[in-house]
């Protein structure tokens, strides 16, 4: 087979291709953990030059490169990227191609869903390879075939974007990623240019760049600049476009909270088969008693209920639902432990007991590990979900770092309010005023709201006798009329929390709603352990926990109990309604005597208010005969004009379809009326001289109107004084 020799430049070239597909993919450096991801990158980079360099070297030509670069990807992907052995010689079998093709088409979504940094192990190791074979094979191939100076840039300015796409908020290295990049790709673009320019003029000796060609360069170094303008933070501060944030989350939303179900951690008689007071659920392992387990982080508020919401925070990615990897990147100051959850019943709830911020996550026996991944965890609230809950000797143990929760009043909160839970609480913003008055600080308003609601409330799990009149919810009703503002402000932690972070939110502190246990001396978490307390954001940005002690009364209700008054502001605090006629000067003496300042008002009487039905009614016929008789008494062709207008109108209020456009002859042919009736209307309105009196010309107009109402229903006519549609027909 004859072989064509490289071009006399092919190894700046193949360097140059090198080096900007290094620089490109360094931006996976803070996505992958280890270094495999690197490894494979590399393989995939120097198998797909080689097959071009194979391909261009036997004379089959740039194009054949591009329709035939699938079937080495095939063949080398899954013993490079996934491991797998295949057949005789590293060939891969049915299945290794197969999981290969499924692996590039929903790895993307798995490494964009993970918390970083991603494992380098399984499929997602296909997104380093497949962008690094495709991408250098095509630009290998162009630089080598190709006449045009910028084109083998053009698939490597691809992969660039590709990773910044798939990565993360903060470029890897600005300095690397966009000026280094541009800078080599200037330069090979100029060095190609020139080469192509002396080779045009049979010239061996590489000459001064044309002004041409240079321009052309710097254009070249312009687009890939404003390419990498949007993913650049220091350039744009907003959150930069990234396919993470393309991606729809795990949305957590719509299932079951323990708040929502928070009556089944209650004693609720003998005939409750799922209720979990007494049940031993986990006994945890290495934690010190007093440690605080999180169940669930609510931070979203529709207006029924709590839920956890993704994406409550405008400038961080941390506030979703992700997978998980061996390791989380989730930052916190303390000494990292090794905690283990022993589950000792059935645990139907998806939600995950976790402590702290955690960094690791695995099951305790192998047969479990196949449900890792379905585990979601959220770094912003430090909660983790897992779909179908929780099953006997499905153990865990996590990594983590306990975190300060201690609350002050003293504590300056975060300054930016939360504006959709903000707005949610509106239906609160009278008690939030009220039992606020006299603080100082926000922050001192917070605990002078948890005193009011403590000191006010009572507690009951409304399960047994009289008490179950008090129902469970979180809903605007339950919380408004039946429990702040009711006679007996009654309720458990479910009303107590989701009252006081609503109450907290409205007075603009940041809060949240948690659901989880203290754990005693043995580490065992039963059901009636669980409670539900209150997070304050202060001003470092960290989370803090208000004590259920602090907001909800331990008091029982008795039938006997003063009903309490609906929350009012005081008459000071009050706006004050607009005077609606000047006030009297002080200095002048009352017109009325005395005695009739202590006569009672005599109630309105109320018998006027009916005639405002046939008041309202007549509007619209009185109306109209004021405008027939203002058409009708106008002057010279106005009249001619108000009368055709009149039998449109007529025409309109029985229902008749006038065309909206069109000359007064085609109005009158669809109307059915004579045409000479149009003629005499344009007569008058467009010949100079003045026309003759209307009078003739109305009594015409009325004969039409009546026939008009003869071809209508019976209903029409009567309906017809009454419809107000000639007033809105558009003239």
């Amino acid at each position: 087979m004859r072989t064509r020799p490289l071009p006399r430049y092919a190894g700046i070239d193949l360097l140059a291709v090198v080096v900007l597909t290094a620089i490109a993919i360094s931006g996976f450096w803070p996505t992958f953990a280890g270094y495999r991801w690197l490894v494979v990158a590399g393989a995939g980079t120097a198998i797909g030059m080689a097959w071009a360099l194979l391909v261009i070297t036997v004379r089959l030509g740039m194009d054949i490169v591009l329709e035939s670069m699938a079937v080495p990807y095939l063949v080398t992907a899954g013993g490079v990227a996934l491991g797998a052995s295949g057949l005789l010689l590293g060939i891969p079998d049915a299945d290794v191609v197969n999981r290969v093709l499924a692996g590039t088409a929903t790895s993307w979504t798995t490494m964009v869903e993970t918390a970083p940094p991603v494992d380098s192990t399984g499929a997602v190791l296909l997104i380093p390879y497949a962008l690094t074979y495709f991408l250098t094979c095509t630009a290998t191939a162009m630089a080598l075939r190709s006449r045009r100076a910028a084109q083998p840039v053009v698939p490597l300015v691809a992969m660039l974007v590709l990773v910044l796409f798939l990565g993360f908020p903060q470029a890897f290295s600005v300095l690397l990623q966009g000026v280094a990049f541009g800078a080599v790709a200037l330069l090979w673009i100029g060095h190609r240019g020139m080469r192509i320019e002396a080779g045009r003029q049979a010239d061996p000796s590489l000459g001064v760049v044309p002004a041409g060609r240079f321009v052309a360069a710097l254009l070249v170094v312009g687009v890939i600049a404003a390419s990498t303008l949007p993913f650049v933070d220091s350039i744009a501060p907003d959150r930069r476009l990234v396919m993470r944030e393309v991606v729809t989350p795990y949305d957590a939303a719509y299932i079951e909270t323990p708040l929502s179900a928070f009556r089944r951690f209650r004693d609720q008689g003998p005939d409750v088969y799922d209720n979990l007071a007494d049940r031993k659920l986990f006994r945890v392992k290495g934690a010190r008693a007093g440690t605080r387990v999180r169940v669930a982080v609510l931070d979203g508020y529709d207006g029924n209920r709590w839920y956890a919401a993704n994406d409550t925070s405008p400038t961080d990615f941390s506030d979703r639902f992700l997978r998980v990897s061996s390791r989380i990147d989730n930052p916190a100051e303390g000494d990292e432990g090794l905690y283990t959850f022993f589950v000792r019943s059935r645990w139907d709830l998806p939600w995950v007991p976790t402590i702290g911020a955690m960094r690791a996550f695995e099951f305790y026996d192998d047969y479990a590990t196949d449900r890792l991944p379905d585990l979601r965890y959220n770094r912003s609230t430090d909660t983790a979900v897992l779909p179908g809950g929780l099953d006997v000797r499905e153990d865990y143990v996590i990594s983590a770092v306990p975190v300060a929760d201690r609350l002050t009043s003293k504590m300056k909160p975060w300054p930016v309010k939360d504006e959709a839970l903000h707005d949610a609480a509106a239906f609160l913003d009278i008690p939030a005023q009220a039992w606020s008055l006299g603080a100082r600080t926000p922050m001192q308003a917070v605990f002078r709201i948890a005193d009011r609601l403590r000191v006010r409330g009572r507690y009951s799990d409304g399960a047994f006798g009289w008490e179950q009149q008090f129902e469970a919810g979180q809903d605007s009703i339950r919380l408004d009329e039946g429990f702040v503002n009711a006679p007996a402000m009654v309720g458990n932690d479910e009303q107590y929390a989701a009252t006081m972070a609503l109450l907290a939110n409205r007075i603009g502190v940041p809060a949240r709603v948690a659901v989880g246990t203290v754990l005693g001396k043995f580490g065992v978490i039963k059901g009636k352990h669980l409670g539900a307390w209150v997070e304050i954001r202060v001003a470092d940005g960290s989370w803090r926990v208000l004590e259920t002690d602090t907001f909800m009364g331990h008091k029982a209700p008795r039938r006997d109990d003063a009903k309490l008054l609906p929350v009012r502001l005081p008459p000071e605090r009050q706006d004050q309604p607009r005077p609606t006629e000047q006030e009297q000067p002080q200095d002048q003496p009352d017109q009325q005597p005395k005695a009739d300042e202590t006569k009672p008002d005599e109630p309105l009487p109320r018998w006027p208010l009916l005639l405002l039905l046939p008041a309202a009614v007549s509007l619209v016929p009185v109306a109209k005969g004021v405008r027939r008789r203002r058409r009708r008494s106008a002057a010279s062709s106005a009249a001619y004009l108000g009368g055709w207008e009149e039998l449109l109108d007529t025409a309109r209020d029985l229902g008749v379809g006038v065309p909206a456009s069109g000359t007064r002859p085609a109005q009158a042919a669809a109307l059915g009326v004579p045409t000479t009736l149009a003629r005499d209307a344009d007569i008058a309105v467009f010949t100079p001289a003045d026309p003759p009196p209307a009078g003739p010309f109305w009594d015409s107009v009325d004969e039409q109107r009546r026939r008009l109402a003869s071809r209508s229903p019976a209903w029409r006519i009567l309906l017809a004084p009454l419809n107000p549609a000639s007033f809105f027909r558009r003239r």
